[in-house]
């Protein structure tokens, strides 16, 4: 065999190996046009796709205007719209605010087909987008693109990549909720009552909130709560309180400073015994394991009376 037929074989084993095992693989990555735009400015393009306008105005921003085609729009701090674009359809947006900082992304309409789907059959409600508020989940990303954007190499831009589309996915999971009909709908207020129940639980760890108390307190009723509470979030309320808690203990016991009764009681145990299998059940170890850990590493051998007195203890 010559060199060139030997060439020419190993060619045909790779194209083979290549093409079954392209039919085994996903495609990764998401065709996305994005910019920032900073301060006072206009900024104008023609849409190169037909696809979806994602445009995020970061809080302390002031008000924007923008227009598509013949239809304008006033966008506010903190809010965001994701609108349907045409292929050529023209886009012009003001910035008077020396302050503004804004995000514009654009999307083809098969990235997000579960809405596009939507839209096709009913366009004329959807004709002028859907409207959000920003969350700190969003807000922190989009912070982070800014900073990366300022410090522009290849890997801030892979951080970029990334960070846009964790907004995407959390601003989709966040845009509809389906109705008794199961029709998509607008979710403004649904979501701010969900952020309020998360913000309720986040700011007092110490407290055993109820589904009961929670849904009276955001004004709406413990099914509803419940039931979009785990469609934003992944996950039940209880399951996300007792996440929280536990995260919360093990930073507590890693500080250092407390005792597991102290943090048992700062995270609403009224019993340790009740804490710990918890704290086993969720960390698969007890607490005492976990501070024992920490007086070891970080006292040594002055940590070894406190240890043994706790083990007589129990």
């Amino acid at each position: 065999m010559t060199q060139s037929e030997k060439k020419a074989t190993q060619s045909e084993i790779l194209t083979k190996k290549n093409n079954e095992l392209s039919a085994n693989m996903l495609e990764l990555g998401t065709l996305m046009y994005f910019t920032v735009l900073k301060g006072r400015q206009r900024f104008s393009f023609i849409s190169p796709i037909e696809g979806y306008l994602n445009l995020l105005v970061l809080e302390d921003s002031a008000n924007c205007g923008l227009q598509i085609q013949q239809n304008s729009y006033l966008l506010q701090s903190g809010e965001n719209m994701l609108i349907h674009m045409n292929k050529g359809d023209h886009f012009d947006l003001k910035s008077i605010c020396l302050d503004n900082r804004i995000l514009l992304m654009l999307i083809p309409s098969d990235k997000l087909l579960a809405f596009h789907n939507k839209y096709v059959e009913d366009q004329q409600r959807f004709l002028h987008g859907l409207l959000t508020k920003s969350d700190g989940r969003i807000s922190l990303s989009l912070n982070q693109v800014f900073d990366l954007y300022e410090a522009d190499s290849y890997l801030n831009q892979l951080k970029i990549q990334s960070l846009l589309l964790e907004v995407i996915i959390h601003q989709v999971e966040s845009l509809y909720v389906e109705n008794d009909n199961k029709e998509i709908i607008s979710n403004k207020n649904h979501y701010e009552k969900i952020q309020m129940a998360k913000k309720l639980i986040d700011e007092d760890l110490s407290q055993n909130h109820t589904i009961t108390e929670l849904a009276k307190a955001v004004g709406t009723n413990e099914q509803y709560l419940k039931k979009h509470f785990k469609q934003y979030y992944g996950k039940t309320i209880m399951s996300y309180i007792t996440e929280m808690k536990m995260e919360h203990a093990k930073k507590l016991i890693l500080m250092g400073k407390y005792r597991v009764s102290d943090v048992a009681r700062m995270t609403g145990y009224k019993h340790s015994t009740h804490f710990t299998t918890a704290f086993k059940k969720y960390f698969g170890i007890i607490p005492n394991s976990l501070r024992y850990t920490f007086l070891v590493v970080h006292e040594g051998v002055q940590a070894i009376p406190e240890i043994l007195n706790s083990i007589h203890l129990f």
